[in-house]
């Protein structure tokens, strides 16, 4: 361990000492801890190549530390009590973001520091479009409110509080996207404390074939999802039992199994995560939603399987003004509000040229759409609307919704959904879709979905917070 991390260690341990008022001066304090072996790296984070780790002492440095204290200074502190003065501090959930800066030939210089309680800004629609889930990251970062645990770096004062931007590149894939208010982040990124995270059906599949007891199965395998490992991870199963298997609407019985599958399957894979609710105390919050909802969905699945055909093919500029007003009209004929997701989603897909759609390919339309295609797709849809609703219910509750799906995550993005409140029985919020969503769209046919407040298309959160949740 180099000097400058021996004098963070000096100093926390002098500090310690002088609250017992025994005062030792900083080479004494050095002397003690730099006489020791063992001293080890803390990996906490090392999701960046270009990083450096807190410095940690060993059981056995540990011990060495409390006899030298007791010989020379007469003052009696036990291993334990020096594992606790002498590690950052920190609390429970929270992450740790490392740096290390490099010179121009990518050497490292020297100057390092390590952060706690950061807060990512949420990257955009552009940023994902071209990203590669399955690849090392390289993605824009701006970040606040980092507390500074460890620095080497003049300008970074210890226990300061720092914000700043880089473009990252990761050693890491991020398989799963966390879908936050204001867009996206990597998964393990879009963590913080206290957070509650909503994995999808995809995110489970990912997290039992990842890890066993807490343990990774396969170490040389390094994604985001890896920040799930730790204590402090608040998991709701909500979407995995709302969902279901079957294709289709699940019953009572289907979502209890559904429930007790998942929280079966969370428990074997991450042992520390916190379930919320822990039990099947949320069955009666879900089976609320899929009633709420039903009626709803049956005539969304019917809209989607009429529509579906004339979604297929690449549309035209000159039949792209028919089918717009085909798509509206149909909403109308069925009773589904015109600024409502699903719509929004069928509008994108003809809208978008190439088949480059994320909504399409969300929808996945065919010639011979069935309900259970209609189901699947409407199913990704509501789990946005309950994330809303959640959202404007408990506007101080840090959450996000995980998926594995790129399209899903994509027409999250795309949306810019914002200014979540909730009113009488039903969430508002705003809708501002990029230009990418609903390219070359009329003047008069964007003013009917830009900045819209949707009043009607809420699921009923409500039902989904009891039992414990949200």
């Amino acid at each position: 361990m180099d000097t400058p991390m021996l004098k963070v260690f000096a100093e926390r341990l002098r500090a310690h000492l002088g609250q017992h008022q025994l005062h030792v001066k900083h080479g004494q304090a050095l002397d003690l801890i730099a006489a020791l072996p063992g001293l080890r790296n803390w990996p906490e984070v090392n999701a960046f190549p270009v990083r450096v780790a807190a410095g940690q002492l060993n059981d056995s440095s540990a011990e060495r530390l409390s006899r030298r204290l007791t010989k020379n200074h007469g003052f009696s502190l036990t291993p334990a009590q020096l594992l606790q003065i002498l590690k950052p501090a920190r609390v429970k959930g929270e992450r740790v973001l490392a740096y290390e800066e490099l010179d121009d030939s990518g050497s490292p210089t020297g100057r390092r520091a390590a952060f706690t309680g950061i807060e990512f800004t949420p990257l955009r629609y552009s940023d994902l479009i071209n990203t590669k889930l399955n690849n090392k990251l390289v993605i824009p970062l701006n970040w606040t409110h980092a507390k500074v645990i460890e620095s080497n770096i003049s300008e970074i004062k210890l226990e300061g509080v720092a914000a700043g931007n880089a473009t990252i590149e990761s050693t890491y894939t991020s398989k799963t996207i966390g879908l936050v208010k204001g867009g996206w982040l990597p998964s393990g990124l879009a963590v913080r404390q206290d957070m509650i995270v909503l994995p999808d059906r995809c995110t489970i599949t990912e997290l039992k074939g990842r890890f066993r007891d807490g343990i990774k199965k396969n170490e040389e395998d390094k994604d985001f999802l890896d920040f799930f490992e730790g204590d402090g991870i608040r998991i709701n199963p909500l979407l995995y039992a709302l969902e279901g298997n079957v294709r289709r609407n699940p019953t009572s019985d289907q979502v209890k199994q559904q429930l007790e599958e998942v929280i079966a399957a969370l428990r074997l894979a991450l042992p520390k995560a916190e379930l919320v609710p822990g039990d099947i105390g949320g069955l009666q919050g879900i089976v609320g939603i899929v009633q709420d909802t039903l009626a709803s969905m049956e005539r969304k699945q019917t809209f989607l399987m009429r529509l579906a055909p004339r979604l297929v093919p690449p549309t035209s500029v000159s039949k792209k003004a028919q089918l717009w007003s085909e798509i509206l009209s149909t909403a109308q004929d069925y009773g589904i509000p015109k600024n409502s997701l699903v719509v929004l989603a069928a509008l994108s897909s003809i809208s978008v040229p190439m088949g480059y759609s994320p909504a399409k390919r969300l929808l996945k339309p065919s010639a011979d759409y069935s309900a259970e295609d209609a189901y699947n797709a409407l199913a990704d849809l509501r789990s946005l609307e309950i994330l809303m609703c959640l959202f404007a219910l408990f506007p101080d509750q840090q959450m996000m919704l995980c998926t594995g799906d790129k399209n899903l995550a994509l027409f999250w993005a795309g949306i810019r959904a914002s200014k979540f409140a909730w009113v009488g029985k039903a969430a508002t919020f705003t809708l501002s879709p990029v230009e990418a969503l609903l390219p070359n769209v009329s003047a008069e046919h964007r003013a009917s979905f830009f900045n819209l407040v949707d009043h009607s298309e809420a699921v009923s959160a409500k039902a989904a917070t009891e039992g414990g949740a949200p």
